[in-house]
């Protein structure tokens, strides 16, 4: 493995090369220029493919330093800026991007910076793509299955979509589908990983439009992916640093995104008992409510409630539904029958970063059981955590710096970022997927390569 001034790589030329670069020059098409110039250097060999990261944010915007991770306001100009000169430096190598803030063996890189992934070595193999979001969900997922099928000894497809992908409010539309055209079409055991970019602004496009790159070209409304093949193995994990409550409840009667009652009582009720609410203590913004639906021994993937029934008739907004009041609503179906744990906590900073540690070391200690080396780190880290990191802790609090390096190793590269939502494998099943869209979660995928 081999380190130099911004830039951190690992692998063989004969199998599998991994270098992940990163620059925090002001000067967006110069940042674009040198990081991906350094990755691909770094490789010495021809590159395969290139995915990179970048925010920049508006000059006119200045959010509250303890909203940060959240608060955005994208420089338009400088991201295309961006996504031209790594095109350009790729000089003909197929590349995807998106607009993230970056984690990278630095430390977290909030804004006005660009960090780059190049893959390459005679065994790699990869493709790109671009798919229009479709309302039906599956067809999207297929579409990107099926741009991969070529892509010898296919391990690891990352995606990078925006928000609307996951969060859309339509009735019957589902992220979960998404996933399953993806896994259900892709060769067995494929680790599907990956995120949501950030949105212009909360307020455009009702918060849910972001950027997507393919090749220098910036579009909205699509999912980019690469697919990675060769002698690797890809190890996934999912971590939070919420705290589950002692009781597990059954979901007994479901209304599309919608839970109505658990244990045959209002979902609220039984919420707001189990998370210790007092009677007179409203529910409020999504990153505070919290539940997980239990997948394994352990473990729980996290579903926030976006929206709930305070009166006969009216959601939390005041706009009409058909829903019994006390329902709560969530980001995709949780299915009749299924168990789940009320999550309390998140206030937290420490608890913040031991989550994060965790959940590398387990995966870590996975990869070398194996037989392999560690040689990429993928995440995709709730921008809320980020949020709440600087809420709760210190300015100088950062996850990469006390938490992911300690437990992987300064040697290994890393590549990240804040996700407006989260894709990657779960450490078990839910309705017969091994992986989740998932909230307020440290999703985290450790490439291997075979000692």
């Amino acid at each position: 493995m081999k380190r130099s001034e911004n830039v951190v790589a690992s692998g063989s030329e004969e199998k599998i090369r991994f270098a992940v670069a990163w620059s925090a020059n002001t000067d967006p098409a110069a940042a674009g220029k040198e990081a991906t110039q350094r990755a691909i250097e770094a490789l010495g060999c021809p590159a395969k493919a290139v995915v990179f990261y970048t925010y920049y944010q508006d000059p006119d915007f200045t959010p509250d330093e303890k909203s940060q991770a959240t608060a955005c306001k994208a420089d338009v100009p400088a991201e295309k800026a961006v996504a031209e000169a790594v095109n350009e430096a790729c000089d003909g190598v197929k590349n995807i991007g998106c607009r993230a803030r970056c984690l990278t063996n630095s430390g977290t890189l909030l804004r006005n910076a660009v960090a780059v992934l190049a893959v390459g070595g005679d065994q790699a193999s990869a493709e790109t793509c671009k798919v229009e979001i479709q309302d039906n969900r599956l067809a999207t997922g297929k579409a990107v299955a099926g741009a991969m099928k070529d892509v010898k000894d296919l391990k690891l497809i990352l995606v990078l979509a925006e928000m609307r992908l996951s969060f859309e409010a339509k009735e019957g539309v589902s992220v979960e589908d998404f996933i399953r055209g993806v896994v259900d079409n892709s060769p067995k055991g494929i680790t599907l990983f990956g995120g949501n970019s950030m949105p212009d602004d909360m307020e455009s496009a009702g918060g849910l439009a972001g950027a997507q790159f393919k090749d220098g070209e910036a579009m909205k409304g699509h999912v980019v992916a690469i697919g990675i093949g060769g002698p690797i193995d890809a190890f996934g994990n999912h971590t939070n640093e919420f705290k589950p409550a002692k009781d597990t409840v059954t979901v007994t009667e479901t209304k599309d995104k919608w839970i109505v009652t658990l244990d045959d009582k209002p979902a609220e009720e039984v919420y707001r008992k189990l998370r210790g609410m007092k009677e007179d203590d409203e529910l409020s913004s999504d990153w505070q409510h919290p539940i997980g639906v239990i997948v394994a021994e352990g473990k729980e993937y996290v579903r926030m409630v976006l929206n709930w029934v305070p009166e006969k008739g009216k959601d939390r907004e005041g706009k009409e539904v058909d829903t019994p009041k006390g329902s709560l609503c969530f980001v995709a179906p949780v299915v009749k029958g299924s168990k789940i744990k009320v999550l309390c906590g998140g206030d937290s900073a420490p608890s913040i970063i031991a989550a994060a540690k965790k959940g590398i070391r387990e995966t870590v200690k996975e990869v070398k059981q194996a037989g392999d080396e560690p040689a990429l780190c993928l995440l995709s880290n709730c921008c809320a955590r980020g949020m709440r990191l600087r809420t709760f802790g210190k300015k100088t609090d950062d996850e990469v710096t006390q938490a992911i390096l300690p437990a992987l190793g300064n040697r290994v590269p890393l590549f990240g970022f804040y996700a407006w939502g989260e894709l990657g494998r779960i450490k078990g099943e839910y309705e017969g997927l091994s992986h989740q869209y998932q909230q307020h979660t440290f999703v985290s995928t450790i490439v291997g390569i075979k000692k």
